[in-house]
């Protein structure tokens, strides 16, 4: 049968992208991988001249058909690709396929990668990334191949499309950011107000201590651990409190506790025990199981109790408290701030209907684990909370009427280039839901990923360097800035720094690896502009 080139091309791309992407995650059939192509009928290839081509070098005809379809740089990585193992203990595979995250994740999964044409390949997905985990090889693409215990797997290419649409959008996203908020002038007074931003960014004029004290969240079965800040003055001062992402600690942000204690503020940072490095490290050494949903609420908990904790604390003013979080910390401190997780029907209904959504956003996923706690709303503002900053936060999750119900000053920090939490859905789009009247900022950081602000070298995944971007501690400095400059303002009550956070100061901030970008005040009408264009 002759199909007209275009549509070979297409077909060919699509079909080696579950080899060549997807697999790496996922198993496939153990015979041989099958996609329909309507209205041309259905196409194979076999696992057998996978495998051949992998050890031996040798290209059967079938293969080659699909094969010379496809770039010579893309071709000549897939033997490396489908052969490398991928370090997972196997006793975490198997914890994190039962645990609540990993049940919805390979359900999601199974829609595009199906044990018959109409069957979700949910069951043999799980078996198939179970055993091959335990091979003696290691975890690699061929041993998920072997271990499928099906004779055909059935590949979805409209779900794959939906794949490569979403990741066409976020690039088409981020060239919009781009081109509408990093043109701006710098202020005509830009070397006065630059030299004082540069103090800022420096190390402050107060001495200071640390000392290590537990809390006790009696929803944990353990106490947790918090490191307290403290400047070397008479006077009582504001609180900052800081709020770690998933597979971090306390240490994770010692470079800006530091910083913000010698700048004359109280400083907590927080060891979430459910989700911090230590309990991690364990999961993934096979000794625990993987972190639970009820984190949504634990999480904003365990600030709420390192607060009780602190009321003996004679320097720390605990009715100027501010939180600064990254990622999971990021939704921790909206939160506390009073945004809202409300129930819908995308979250009932999100394993049925929608895939691309649930594996590729991991606020749909955190919305589909909360449906299953069975609260219609969930409300954990903590009054004694007047201001926060949500780096690379799950804004998505609250949706516009938890946004909306935020009413103290919020600054989101977003990275142009973050992958893990999209700049667009998860921090401009919450940024517009926030009230108009409310003090609110959004800091963009070009080229910023979601691991620009972690302190280097404490990450407990082997995170890739295309994933990472530029050195983070070339960003450090941005990030004291804006932190200081906020908390000064809306804690301390230091309004003569309001000038630092305007939009035409993001400049003076930016250096030679990151640019800046400081956005007050952003309509829908002008998002969607933005991003239609």
């Amino acid at each position: 049968m002759f199909f007209p080139q275009n549509i070979k091309s297409r077909l060919v791309s699509l079909a080696l992208s579950v080899s060549a992407v997807l697999f790496p995650v996922v198993a496939t059939a153990a015979e041989r991988i099958a996609f329909s192509f309507p209205p041309f009928g259905q196409f194979y290839i076999k696992v057998d001249d996978l495998e051949a081509f992998v050890f031996q070098g040798e290209i059967s005809a079938e293969l080659a058909y699909y094969l010379n379809r496809l770039p010579p740089q893309q071709v000549a990585k897939l033997p490396e690709l489908l052969s490398t193992p991928i370090e997972f203990n196997p006793l975490s595979i198997a914890k994190f396929s039962n645990s609540t995250t990993g049940e919805a994740v390979i359900k999601n999964l199974g829609k595009g990668i199906r044990a018959d044409i109409d069957l979700n390949g949910f069951y043999a997905l799980r078996g198939a990334i179970i055993a091959a985990s335990f091979d003696r090889e290691g975890f690699t693409v061929i041993n998920l191949l072997r271990e499928f215990p099906l004779e055909t797997v059935y590949v979805d290419l409209k779900v794959l499309e939906q794949y490569i649409k979403r990741r066409e959008a976020l690039l088409k996203n981020r060239q919009a950011i781009d081109a509408a908020f990093f043109s701006s002038q710098p202020a005509s007074d830009q070397e006065n107000v630059k030299s004082n931003l540069e103090q800022l960014q420096v190390q402050g004029e107060y001495t200071w201590y640390k000392k290590t004290l537990n809390y006790h969240n009696p929803r944990r079965p353990t106490k947790g651990y918090f490191d307290l800040y403290l400047p070397e003055m008479a006077q009582q001062v504001p609180l900052v409190v800081v709020s770690h992402g998933l597979g971090s600690n306390r240490r994770t942000f010692a470079y800006l506790a530091e910083h913000l204690v010698s700048h004359g503020f109280a400083v907590a940072v927080i060891e979430h025990n459910e989700i911090s490095f230590d309990r991690f490290d364990n999961f993934l050494s096979g000794l625990d199981r993987f972190p639970e949903p009820n984190n949504l609420i634990d999480r904003p908990l365990d600030v709420k109790y390192v607060l009780d904790r602190l009321e003996n604390e004679s320097k720390v003013n605990l009715q100027q408290v501010g939180v600064i979080g990254q990622s999971f910390g990021g939704y921790t401190s909206l939160t506390l701030a009073g945004g809202e997780l409300i129930a819908d029907d995308t979250a009932a209904e999100c394993q049925i209907n929608n895939y691309r959504d649930v594996l590729l956003d991991l606020s749909s996923l955190a919305k589909c684990t909360f449906n299953e706690l069975n609260h219609s709303r969930l409300r954990l503002r903590d009054p004694r909370i007047k201001a926060v900053v949500a780096i690379n936060p799950l804004g998505k999750l609250f949706g516009q009427a938890g946004m909306n119900s935020i009413q103290i000053p919020t600054m989101l920090i977003s990275g142009t280039h973050d992958l893990i939490t999209p700049p667009v859905a998860e921090q401009i789009r919450p940024f517009v839901w926030l009230n108009d009247d409310l003090d609110k900022y959004l800091v963009l950081v070009k080229p910023g990923t979601h691991f620009s602000f972690l302190q280097e070298g404490l990450g407990i995944l082997p995170v890739p360097d295309t994933l990472v971007g530029p050195s983070p501690t070339s960003a450090y400095p941005l990030i004291k800035a804006v932190s200081t400059a906020f908390f000064r303002v809306h804690l301390a009550r230091q309004s003569e720094y309001q000038i630092y956070l305007q939009s035409d100061r993001a400049s003076q901030l930016s250096n030679d690896t990151f640019e800046l970008s400081i956005i007050r005040s952003l309509t829908k009408t002008r998002l969607r502009e933005i991003i239609n264009n």
